[in-house]
């Protein structure tokens, strides 16, 4: 990263860089057409995500697609830059680790968002502060790609809830047929903010189409003893 804060290639290797960049974190997140504020406590070492919403407490283990959660385990160990931050991750890393999933994927990708350095655009990173943690903000455009197989385009965890929304998500799940495609309401560019000591998304706001917020994460604490509630009794 150069002196005069940081570029469009240093926001992508953020982006790809969470998992190698703590072990635990307590954090609060809202979302759009969420049911208000929901509380959380992620141990990476136990695979295990508790989750407090409306009162009730929830909780989800293992990892996403099945495999190991330990990132330094076999073809675990990515090209570093020099500045610490990832230059190259293992192949498919994501489908054999991750974070546990509450709800959905989108949760998933929030904590690892490695799908914001596939084919999206990148533009006017600025460094700022985000409830007093150091973070970096971007323009993000996610990309339609060529052909068929729409190769070089955004490519999300998984297409029906993209960090982006967006016609260039919706055309790699649902094809360019399909209504849902061409929605008039879909948004095509984005302001995405990254906490920097963890990589976690902090904020993604739309600012067209349906523009309005997308996600929040508020951070409390980052590699720190965890004592999340108890899950409620069913």
């Amino acid at each position: 990263m150069g002196h005069d804060g940081p570029r469009e290639e240093d926001f992508g290797a953020l982006a790809r860089s969470s998992p190698w960049r703590f072990r635990t974190l307590h954090f609060s997140h809202r979302s759009r057409g969420g049911a208000g504020t929901v509380e959380a406590w992620l141990d990476r070492p136990s695979q295990r995500v508790t989750v407090r919403s409306e009162g009730v407490v929830e909780v989800a283990e293992g990892v996403p697609y099945g495999g190991s959660a330990d990132p330094d385990g076999p073809a675990g160990v990515p090209e570093f830059r020099a500045d610490g931050l990832v230059a190259h991750r293992p192949p498919a890393w994501h489908l054999v680790r991750g974070d546990p999933m509450w709800r959905d994927y989108r949760w998933t990708a929030m904590l690892d968002p490695d799908e914001l350095d596939h084919g999206v655009q990148i533009r006017e990173v600025a460094a700022s502060a985000r409830s007093g943690r150091e973070t970096w903000s971007a323009i993000c455009v996610p990309m339609i790609g060529a052909g068929e197989d729409w190769v070089g385009g955004y490519e999300p965890r998984c297409g029906c809830c993209p960090l982006l929304d967006s016609p260039a998500s919706r055309l790699v799940e649902y094809g360019p047929e399909h209504s849902s495609t061409s929605a008039d309401h879909l948004s095509t560019t984005y302001r995405v903010q990254l906490d920097v000591q963890t990589g976690v998304v902090v904020r993604i706001e739309a600012l067209d189409g349906a523009a309005s917020l997308v996600l929040s994460n508020e951070i409390h604490g980052v590699d720190r003893y965890l004592a999340p509630p108890g899950p409620s009794s069913s």
